[in-house]
């Protein structure tokens, strides 16, 4: 991918990356790896059919390591988690036994996992492979990735209106990411951004703020206070900083709250785990259908 396409990706201009790699596949129609690299963007798009179209185009013309891991990511958004897995499988032959290759794909194919509501096994995976393996480099990158995960999920239960859970989740993302309070993202994981467009950037930060709102909109006053205090005394002065603005309009919304709804730690959270809770996920981590090895 050629750094015009690849930084369009990372600042999430898909429609320029895509006008890009079809400029690059009309110059060229055997142009395998261009097939490849816009199969990932149409996946980020959501467009999983012409994602999986352009990834067996581009196997066609040559078999590659991007080409297979293109058709596993389409093939998990089209939620065939089986074909996906062959074709991870299959990716693997191109990794040459080189460790780093083995444990990015390791990588890709647990985030692919998630966009296919695989959440408890993409989360094992994760954990196993941040237990087993030896580089620190990859063990944070699992740790990394756990909490960005965490906060898709919280996200998915403020947009369902189940704020406990969505609290649940936030909270699991600050306490795994307990580390990330002072560290910052190595720029080499932005890799994940262009394939996934997942963006590490303050994630300790987003993860902690979201979970004052989550607590707050649960009617859950006590823990709200405690949460910010939290937050406030592990943030260092950079970051104190950075929350300026967002630490006082949530002082002024939480404010309003308390003289709106006096005794709002009785209120009760109108969703009751239906989804994917915390405990859901935890429970599941022995337990999961269709493991994918």
């Amino acid at each position: 991918m050629n750094t015009t396409v690849r930084n369009a990706c990372i600042r999430g201009d898909l429609p320029t990356a895509e006008e890009l790699l079809t400029q690059e596949i009309d110059a060229n129609s055997d142009n395998y790896r261009s097939y490849a690299n816009r199969s990932v963007v149409m996946a980020r798009k959501l467009d999983w059919d012409h994602a999986l179209d352009d990834a067996t185009k581009s196997l066609s013309i040559q078999p590659s390591l991007m080409g297979y891991i293109s058709k596993g990511i389409a093939l998990c958004g089209k939620k065939q988690v089986r074909d996906a897995n062959r074709a991870f499988d299959l990716a693997s032959i191109f990794s040459a036994g080189d460790p780093k290759t083995i444990h990015f794909l390791f990588l890709i194919k647990s985030i692919a996992l998630f966009s296919a509501n695989q959440h408890a096994e993409t989360m094992r995976r994760l954990r196993e492979l941040a237990a087993a393996c030896l580089d620190v480099h990859t063990t944070l990158l699992c740790r990394i990735m756990e909490v960005y995960l965490h906060i898709q999920l919280g996200n998915s239960a403020l947009d369902r209106a189940c704020p406990t859970e969505a609290a649940d989740h936030f909270t699991a993302a600050v306490n795994t990411g307990a580390f990330l309070s002072k560290s910052a993202i190595d720029s080499k994981y932005e890799e994940f951004m262009v394939l996934f467009g997942c963006d590490f950037n303050f994630l300790w930060q987003t993860a902690n703020q979201k979970r004052c709102h989550a607590l707050l909109r649960a009617g859950r006053l006590a823990e709200v206070f405690e949460a910010y205090q939290y937050m406030t005394d592990m943030s260092d002065e950079t970051t104190k900083a950075n929350c300026l603005d967002w630490s006082l309009g949530f002082i002024r919304e939480l404010s309003t709250s308390r003289d709106s709804v006096p005794n709002a730690d009785a209120t009760p959270d109108i969703c009751k785990y239906e989804n994917d809770s915390l405990s859901d996920i935890d429970s599941d981590i022995d337990n999961v259908d269709d493991v994918i090895y």
